[in-house]
């Protein structure tokens, strides 16, 4: 598990205007670094390039960008909504943090403001001999980088706002977050126990109405530790709280530990994924719900999402009861992530969708004899349980 400062640091760099602001920025640097450079040119070389060869580029890169950036900008929008509408809505949130359209959209915006800075610097003719020999090596790199900008785009969008580079990206994140919450069941923290929450604890309520969609845990126990108290966590990742209601519990009456509550249990309109896998298995199990429906009559992409969620439960191989791994929170309490409901959830949606349609029999029943024996019992009997009571219903 990342520290809670460089999850924060990642999560803020996911932003697209994160990425624009912060390649403008370096666009505005370069062109400021080839002025001083200039300086640096021997004078035999002050001759080598000629102005009107720098400028014929620079206004090249300044009209194509601005029409390549909004051929962008559509494809994007246009993808966004292919997704939304028919995949499903909450697949829409990992497009939103797709780093490689970021990056590519904030080199294009970066190389027409660099080639705008370099075109009015020019007319108020700041540049002599030797600074337009840099201004014309700083040109060519940035056409190096708008090329390799381009090759990545093409190649990104032979799959961006598909069903298979949805659902990749869906299940490459369920798996990590999966991942995290089978190591950590509680986040390195001991498992809740409702019952054992001592009496005098004071209750804290929520501030605001939403999903507790993460726990910075590190910091929590850095000011509980201060705070010489406890936290006991009463609200899970994922779950749906309304302002007062109650969201933890604790020991000590100090006003930085209430802060720190507040600021380190971020409570959101939407779910993410990052410690929530149960969300990412919803996301799955909807494409393939919506498959089923009499409009779109796809049942393979049903079972293909049936597929993808038995890769991910069965690509960690043991118990997932927190055993083997330290305790790194020893003043956290936190609810463990509910595997029998998260399998439910997953599964249940489409088995009663599926029920009766051939093409789902073998599917679900390889699927359900795999995950009956999964390493961790408690997904094995979830599994079993769900599996029982839809042979129930088919033979009804």
């Amino acid at each position: 598990m990342l520290p809670s400062l460089l999850r924060k640091i990642h999560e803020f760099s996911r932003r697209l205007v994160v990425r624009v602001l912060l390649i403008a920025a370096l666009a505005v640097l370069a062109v400021g670094l080839t002025k001083l450079m200039g300086q640096l040119i021997p004078i035999g070389l002050d001759g080598l390039v000629g102005a009107e060869a720098v400028d014929r580029i620079l206004s090249v890169i300044a009209n194509s960008m601005l029409a390549v950036t909004t051929f962008s900008l559509t494809a994007m929008t246009a993808a966004h909504r292919n997704v939304m509408s028919l995949w499903t809505p909450r697949a829409h949130q990992v497009l939103l943090e797709d780093t490689t359209t970021h990056t590519v959209l904030a080199t294009f915006v970066g190389a027409y403001l660099y080639a705008l800075l370099a075109i009015i610097l020019r007319e108020m003719d700041l540049f002599d001999t030797t600074g337009i020999v840099v201004l014309f090596a700083m040109t060519i790199l940035v056409v190096l980088l708008i090329v390799a900008a381009i090759i990545r785009w093409i190649s990104h969008l032979e799959l961006f706002g598909s069903l298979i580079g949805t659902a990749e990206t869906l299940e490459g994140r369920t798996q990590t977050a999966f991942h995290i919450r089978a190591r950590y069941p509680s986040l390195g923290a001991h498992p809740l126990k409702p019952a054992e929450v001592p009496d005098q604890c004071i209750d804290v309520a929520a501030t605001d109405t939403g999903y507790v969609t993460q726990i910075y845990q590190d910091l929590l126990q850095d000011a509980a530790k201060k705070a010489g108290g406890h936290i006991w966590l009463m609200q899970p990742v994922g779950a749906f709280v309304v302002r007062g209601q109650l969201l933890a519990r604790i020991d000590s009456q100090n006003e930085d530990l209430l802060r720190a509550l507040r600021e380190n249990i971020e409570i959101s309109e939407l779910r993410n994924f990052t410690q929530d896998p149960e969300f990412g298995f919803i996301s799955l199990s909807e494409i393939g719900v919506r498959a089923l429906s009499p409009s779109v009559n796809d049942p393979g992409t049903a079972v293909d999402m049936l597929r993808r969620m038995t890769r991910v439960l069965m690509s960690f191989d043991e118990p997932m009861d927190g055993r083997g791994h330290e305790l790194q929170h020893d003043r956290l309490y936190v609810p463990a992530l509910d595997r029998e409901e998260m399998i439910r959830r997953a599964f249940a949606p489409l088995l009663r969708d599926g029920a009766g349609m051939l093409e789902l029999q073998t599917p679900v029943a390889e699927v359900m004899g795999a995950l009956s024996h999964h390493p961790d019992p408690v997904i094995a009997a979830a599994t079993r349980a769900l599996h029982a009571s839809w042979k129930e219903g088919e033979a009804a």
